[in-house]
């Protein structure tokens, strides 16, 4: 491997450092050097020292009503994680003393993303590498708020991610396992050795994997996946971020939903939903649907499990506070904070920062609203990683109270000794005697189903969970029937721990007022695959009358756990209904549950279209049918393909043969279909002889070998009067196509054209072919080009050798400037290893990348540059529109190519300096570049904007787009180094400098 290729390694996997500078045990011999001399970037170690527990918590400015308490702290607490309250109000800690290096573990390789590999997988206790870290339980013996009885329940853990009692013990996280530790006599002392229940949570990444283990209202383990670990449990296979699930009686895994930032937290409300926070600014995190998609970073943590997803969410939307992250959130509904009942309590690390926001309706999902901060510090040591609501109402945080955050530095210089878990309370809040909740009767237990905090609800449902006393569903069951508030919801919840949830309870609760109950029992029966035919004419006309939208969506995500039979009866209710087109959950949903029946029951789906009322839906035309058209056309059997002709074929206008058209056509993007079946091909004739034109029916005929649609493209490109989108679109479609009539067409046209813009999309085209014209004709006219059209050229041209060669001699003979020519096509000449092409680079451009001692002596030059003398912001807004808006968006305005500013602390000098002299130093996944070698040997860079199972789209930085056939490509690399140049304030003077970072450090 490459030196450069291991920089970014270890950039992005902070999991590869050990506890010493020079670690030869934990590194292959060829990573100790890149050890020894990384730079590390961020909010690092700086030097100061760590206040004391009574100091520190003087320096938190508290919002009006509010109090901070520190419970626990250093040295029975030191680098806390995550928290967690059993039974009887004890608090358990997991305390990470390990990271940020697995103990016995040594890097060997690295994959294509840059994930480490290691020698061995860990083995399990009481076999395992013993590491130092900790589970500790900690008593408020005497009642005053203070943790003063310290044991420890399980130590010498390795990568120990967080704990949860339940079933007669302990379940441990701790990548790659699940564990189980038995302590039926709750003497805090394990039974025997722990059982294995999962094993496959990767270790690619200590910093985000696997974590926050939590009850589920449904019985289930929940669990979050963090960003860059992968997973294979049970032979289901994920990359990154994730929701899932695990249940102790029946042995199942399952993802429970995929997608979202990293995330680092898991939360159910009152109503059982599924909230998490992000590393995502401009957010408050992420409302989880069961078996919804979301956003991911594509580039680096690769597709969603389903290929033919076709869609994805977003975060919640919000207002307010805008930079990242809200890592930690929970839903407060503990009864002792009146004014932030029902809000999000976040704690945000990177900021020093507790935040509180509004929840809002938004369709059959949430936005957010912030209130003002409740804590606030300019205590850098100040990170909260956990946030919890306690048996007493009141919100406890665990501070991994260090100076440094960022995980990109090789060196362990984490503050190991420090750590400090808080109390956050309403000013004169009493606290509460010990208790044991395990202690009580189930009478006395259901009697606490009605308590104002939520904590003790769900406390008191695990153990009824715990106990499965069956002797419980009658009289449950008469509470949730005649009552319509949280006790008939909490003792439904209730019944189904007891082992009393069946389909004629069913048929009762699907008609239940209360509508979370009747929510539940439909998520219950998706869950358990049960189903009557009484239930299925229940559910159908529940599809069609159900008035609140949660439940709507429960029904569309539960469609897909049915069988077809069953499924597709309320499916086709759903779908009329016309309030859900615009709501947020509900249309993909209903996509992913026709989706998965996709080759299954392919019939089941022709007999839905073969009611053609349904074709008239906006649900339909809006969302539905273009999608499952994609879906036999992006998957290209035999079988698919001739499903796809007959739903051609079923099309009962025009209106839903263009919409057919458009997701046909989708489908069959990056290369032809070979050997077509007859019958698409007829229906393809069909429309080619009744519809219009359109780019996309020209771009599907030709795809599927009609000879005449390539002639009309090729008409169409020529003719200047075709509409400019339609010119762009069939461009593009002979680019794809590359035959030489096409190229002898597209450099006519780029040799003639007087427009920029027009000759960009023509020179993107014909990239894609190999021929010495196209470089000679992008050299013939460079000199003439404007600054936009110049990026395009040089980007296109440093992609061949060939053509780097030639432009290489046009700034060798001085018709081209040296100085015009951009760092990266630089770079992306000499990557082509071509000997004449090199001795021109060193001849011209000398070193291309400053030294690390160069960067950090410009980094301390920047630091005093600003300092000296005040910069004028408003001056340097126009340095930024000039130098960054094109890639970066900021106050609202600019390119989305690089991060949004507005998610960063930019007042923090530390910070933003090092990020713009040496932008490699870290690179956010979202927005690593990559490479791409194809079979003809054309080199190309950018960014990877669709990744689909056929193809992918790679945007370059002129924020040009090219289609490229997986079949086509050779090699695929995420890049050792970021797009952003360095150099970037070279070309600025001083006072711009000043200026520049004037406006960017505002507040």
């Amino acid at each position: 491997m490459n030196r450069a290729a291991l920089f970014l390694l270890l950039v992005f996997s902070p999991s590869l450092f050990a506890d010493d500078k020079k670690p030869p045990e934990k590194f292959s011999d060829s990573l100790k050097g890149f050890v020894d001399n990384f730079k590390g970037r961020g909010a690092l170690n700086d030097g100061s020292e760590p206040s004391t527990p009574a100091e520190g918590i003087k320096k938190l400015k508290m919002a009006e009503g509010l109090v901070m308490q520190v419970v626990a702290h250093e040295p029975q607490v030191a680098q806390p994680l995550n928290i967690y309250f059993d039974e009887r109000g004890r608090m358990w800690v997991t305390q990470y003393l390990q990271y940020p290096f697995p103990a016995g573990l040594k890097v060997m390789e690295y994959d294509k993303y840059l994930r480490a590999v290691f020698d061995k997988v860990p083995p399990p206790p009481p076999n395992h590498f013993r590491g130092k870290d900790k589970i500790t339980i900690h008593e408020d013996t005497d009642g005053d708020g203070v943790f003063d009885k310290h044991k420890t329940f399980l130590d010498g853990l390795n990568m120990a991610r967080s704990v949860i009692t339940g079933r007669g013990g302990a379940w441990v996280l701790m990548p790659p396992y699940l564990l189980f530790y038995p302590d039926k006599d709750r003497d805090d002392i394990p039974d025997g050795d722990p059982e294995v229940h999962l094993t496959g949570f990767g270790l690619e990444d200590t910093h985000s994997g696997a974590n926050s283990l939590r009850w589920g209202p449904d019985g289930w383990i929940y669990g979050a996946h963090g960003s860059t670990c992968t997973a294979e449990i049970q032979g289901i296979k994920f990359l990154g971020q994730a929701i899932w699930r695990y249940h102790p009686r029946t042995k199942k895994f399952e993802v429970f939903a995929e997608g979202g930032g990293n995330t680092f937290c898991l939360d159910f409300d009152s109503q059982g939903r599924t909230f998490s926070g992000t590393n995502y600014g401009n957010t408050r995190g992420v409302h989880y649907v069961q078996g919804g998609c979301y956003i991911k970073g594509w580039a680096k943590h690769g597709p969603l499990i389903n290929p033919h997803a076709f869609g994805f969410y977003q975060h919640m939307a919000h207002e307010g506070y805008k930079p990242r992250f809200p890592q930690s959130t929970i839903i407060y509904e503990g009864g002792k904070l009146p004014s932030y009942e029902g809000h999000i309590i976040a704690g945000m690390a990177l900021v020093n920062r507790v935040q509180a926001s509004r929840i809002y309706k938004d369709t059959s999902s949430f936005r957010t609203v912030d209130t003002a901060p409740m804590v606030t510090t300019d205590d850098r040591w100040f990170r909260i990683v956990d946030t919890k609501a306690g048996p007493d109402g009141a919100v406890y945080f665990a501070d991994w109270y260090d100076s440094r955050l960022s995980h990109l530095d090789p060196r362990d210089t984490w503050h190991k000794s420090s750590g400090r878990i808080y109390r956050m309370h309403a000013k004169g809040a009493k606290t509460i005697k010990p208790f044991d909740l395990g202690k009580l009767s189930t009478t006395e237990l259901i009697n606490t189903l009605v308590h104002p905090n939520k904590w003790h609800r769900q406390t008191a449902q695990r153990i009824l969970a715990d106990r499965r006393d069956k002797s419980l569903v009658p009289g449950l069951t008469r509470i949730a029937l005649v009552n319509d508030g949280q006790i008939a919801l909490e003792s439904f919840w209730a019944i189904n721990h007891s082992g009393g949830f069946t389909t004629q309870l069913a048929e009762q609760t699907l008609r239940h007022k209360h509508p979370f109950i009747r929510f539940w029992t439909i998520r219950l029966l998706g869950d358990s695959h049960l189903m009557t035919p009484a239930l299925r004419n229940q559910l159908t006309e529940l599809a069609k009358t159900e008035k609140h939208p949660e439940v709507r969506s429960c029904l569309a995500a539960s469609c897909k756990r049915w069988a077809a039979k069953d499924a597709f009866p309320i499916l086709a209710a759903l779908i009329r209904r016309t309030e859900d087109a615009n709501d947020k959950h509900i249309p993909l949903l209903l996509w992913w549950a026709i989706e998965k029946k996709a080759t299954g029951d392919r019939d089941a789906i022709t007999k839905l279209l073969a009611d053609q009322s349904i074709w008239t839906t906006q649900m339909m035309r809006q969302h539905l049918i273009a999608r499952i058209a994609q879906r036999y056309t992006a998957e290209r059997t035999p079988a698919n393909l001739a499903t796809a002709a007959r739903i051609l074929a079923q099309a009962p206008s025009d209106a839903d043969r263009d919409q057919l058209i458009k997701g046909l056509e989708a489908g069959l993007q990056g290369n032809a279909v070979q050997n077509p079946p007859a019958a698409l091909v007829t229906e393809t004739r069909k429309l080619w002889k009744t519809r219009t034109h359109t780019p996309q029916l020209i771009s599907l005929a030709t795809r599927l070998g009609l000879p005449e649609a390539m002639a009309e493209a090729m008409e169409l490109v020529k003719n200047p009067k075709t509409p400019a989108n339609d010119r762009r679109a069939l461009t593009k479609l002979l680019s794809e196509r590359r035959s030489a009539d096409a190229l002898k067409l597209l450099l006519a046209e780029f040799r003639a054209s007087n427009n920029s813009s027009r000759r960009i999309e023509l020179m993107t085209a014909m990239q894609r072919f190999e021929d010495a014209a196209v470089g000679t004709s992008l050299l013939a006219r460079y000199a003439e080009m404007p600054q936009r059209e110049r990026d395009s050229a040089q980007n296109i041209l440093s992609s061949r050798a060939d053509w780097s060669l030639a432009f290489a001699r046009g700034v060798d003979a001085g018709t081209i400037k040296r100085e015009d020519v951009k760092p990266a096509t630089v770079l992306a000449m000499q990557g082509h290893k071509r000997k004449a092409i090199d001795a021109l680079v060193k001849k011209h451009w000398g070193q291309l990348r400053q030294s690390s001692e160069d960067k950090q002596k410009r980094i301390a030059a920047v630091g005093a540059l600003i300092t000296e003398n005040k910069g004028d912001a408003k001056a340097g807004a126009q340095v930024y529109a000039i130098a960054c808006a094109a890639c970066h968006r900021y106050k609202g305005k600019g390119g989305n190519i690089g991060p949004n500013l507005d998610a960063y602390q930019l007042n923090n000098p530390g910070f933003l300096i090092p990020a713009v002299v040496d932008p490699s130093l870290g690179i956010r996944e979202e927005f690593a570049g990559f490479n791409v070698v194809t079979k003809d040997n054309q080199r190309l860079t950018g960014f990877i904007a669709q990744n689909a199972p056929q193809f992918i789209v790679l945007r370059d930085l002129a924020q040009n787009s090219i289609t490229l056939p997986r079949n086509e490509i050779k090699d695929l690399q995420a890049m050792p180094v970021s797009l952003m140049p360095e150099g970037l304030l070279d070309a600025l003077t001083p006072q711009q400098v000043r200026d520049l970072f004037a406006f960017l450090m505002q507040k």
